[in-house]
């Protein structure tokens, strides 16, 4: 297999693929670092942010496991991509040299990890501008690191894809079940609507568990940094609308586990309303640290009947999202651009802050939506 086909396959099936998957999640974090700003700010904004965590080490051991935290993203992506049964193919890769092997890994996680040491690479060169040597080496080193490390486990898995050797490669916690052990939380007692959610905790972790640092990070900067005159409440729903957007894909995930497991759902008896109810309570908890966590803005950014404004907005367009994949089993990259869409229109509709009645109709669409298509 000659070099070009090689690089156009892994193009398109790991690195394409996973930017695709992914876009929401980018597109929220594009708006954290170039949509906050005004373009004459900008590059004032990230030289006072690099300086922030040159200067602080506590920023600094942050920002780096917000690196870590990526890494476990793409890997666990990446290597999940490789172990579908439709990319069998990939073991065809085994027939060449290690050193080979390693080196077209190299070339997936560099592409995947750009987002992560284009940055550093900058902060790096302002570091080393600035004399702080200690601080520019950790970034390198940890970047190298990280690189060489997942790409290295994309090595061991096709290696051992199709064999018995990928016990070796299993969590801890799968082969704890696979030898009789029981996790703590599957000994409770799961309300229906918990399922999806535990779904995610147990197979997109490092999905979840990212996803959510960024947003509560992104919540905590824009209520220490803005400063409204007087409570307004379209900031805030701004945010929650790129909140949702970057929670896109673990909707994509939460819809999918209930296709592929829950089916049986279907037969008990239930009425529609009371199914609803349950999906709403599904992202009510998804959404929960958001919702607690936004209340230090209160009052500032917004007063205390404004609340169940942003509550629902956020609930309204995840249900309708959730719907919508009723309604088309749509493929990824469709859906992604249906919820880019919506963000498009959505952000215009909420600078004339359009009330609480507005999100009740999206709501009451969405029900629709279920209701036809919940037995489809």
């Amino acid at each position: 297999m000659s070099k070009k086909p090689i690089a156009r396959i892994l193009q398109s099936v790991l690195v394409n693929h996973f930017y695709q998957m992914n876009a929401g999640f980018f597109a929220f974090l594009f708006f954290v670092l170039f949509g906050v700003v005004k373009g004459g700010q900008l590059i004032d904004y990230h030289y006072s942010l690099i300086i922030a965590f040159l200067e602080s080490p506590i920023i600094l051991v942050g920002v780096l496991l917000a690196w870590i935290l990526y890494t476990l993203k793409c890997s666990n992506y990446i290597i999940k991509r490789i172990l579908e049964p439709r990319q069998l193919f990939l073991s065809s890769l085994n027939h060449l040299s290690n050193r080979q092997l390693f080196a077209w890994m190299l070339f997936v996680q560099v592409q995947v990890f750009a987002p992560v040491w284009v940055y550093a690479a900058i902060a790096s060169a302002v570091a080393i501008h600035l004399h702080h040597w200690t601080q520019a080496g950790i970034m390198v080193l940890t970047n190298l690191v990280l690189v060489v490390t997942a790409a290295r486990w994309y090595l061991s898995t096709i290696r051992h894809h199709g064999t018995d050797a990928l016990l070796g490669k299993w969590t801890f916690l799968e082969r704890w079940n696979l030898f009789g052990g029981i996790p703590w939380w599957n000994k409770i007692v799961k309300p229906v609507f918990s399922f999806a959610i535990f779904h995610l905790i147990r197979e997109r972790k490092q999905m979840l568990l990212l996803t959510k640092v960024f947003t509560l990070l992104f919540l905590y900067g824009f209520i220490q940094l803005y400063e409204p005159y007087k409570p307004d409440p379209r900031p805030i729903l701004l945010c929650f609308l790129l909140i949702v957007g970057s929670h896109s894909s673990l909707i994509l995930q939460i819809r999918a586990f209930e296709r592929e497991f829950l089916p049986f759902l279907r037969n008990l008896p239930l009425t529609i309303p009371v199914r609803f109810v349950q999906v709403l309570l599904t992202y009510t908890l998804l959404f929960l640290p958001e919702f607690i966590y936004v209340w230090s803005a209160y009052p500032l950014h917004f007063t205390l009947l404004e609340y169940p404004q942003i509550v629902l907005m956020v609930l309204s367009l995840a249900a309708f999202l959730h719907s919508i994949l009723l309604v088309y089993e749509m493929p990824s990259e469709d859906y992604l651009n249906s919820v880019f869409g919506m963000m498009a229109v959505l952000f215009f509709v909420l600078l004339y802050n359009p009330g609480i009645l507005f999100f009740l109709l999206v709501l009451l669409i969405a029900y629709v939506f279920f209701h036809h298509h919940i037995y489809g």
